[in-house]
């Protein structure tokens, strides 16, 4: 009689176990949306020692993420914010994209929460950089 009220007590006083959120955005868009930005850059993604790989945190950050690649080397991690579409890099720089050929996928985010892009400063803070440098250009040579 004793035992079940001990079990029931000591199942209260453990904290519960935080669960990974599930991601809005599935493995199959994670790696469209990278090619996207891949290619805008300039990154050489159609080599084979490029590779793409959605990267599913312990703790959930609030971005959905995927890391590009290079033989085996993280050398770009894009994270798109899941309420407001921004995608960024605050692994690998601290660096905000702006590139056409996404803002349908962030407008389609913005339009199911309802909220808008971060102002810069803002976003920045969000992600642990001082400031985000903006890359809407193709720089990779």
């Amino acid at each position: 009689m004793l035992f079940t009220p001990l079990i029931t007590l000591l199942a209260l006083a453990l904290p519960p176990q935080p669960q990974p959120a599930a991601s809005t955005l599935s493995s199959a868009q994670l790696i469209d949306t990278a090619r996207k930005l891949a290619h805008d850059e300039g990154w050489p993604i159609d080599q084979k020692i490029y590779t793409f790989d959605p990267m599913k945190p312990d703790v959930d950050d609030g971005f959905d993420s995927i890391g590009l690649y290079k033989k085996a080397h993280l050398v770009r991690m894009y994270s798109i914010e899941r309420t407001t579409g921004d995608i960024v890099d605050f692994m690998r720089g601290c660096n905000v994209f702006e590139f056409s050929d996404v803002q349908d996928l962030q407008n389609q985010i913005r339009k199911t929460s309802g909220a808008s892009s971060l102002p810069i400063d803002k976003l920045a803070a969000k992600v642990g950089c001082s400031k985000l440098f903006v890359v809407r250009n193709r720089w990779v040579q």
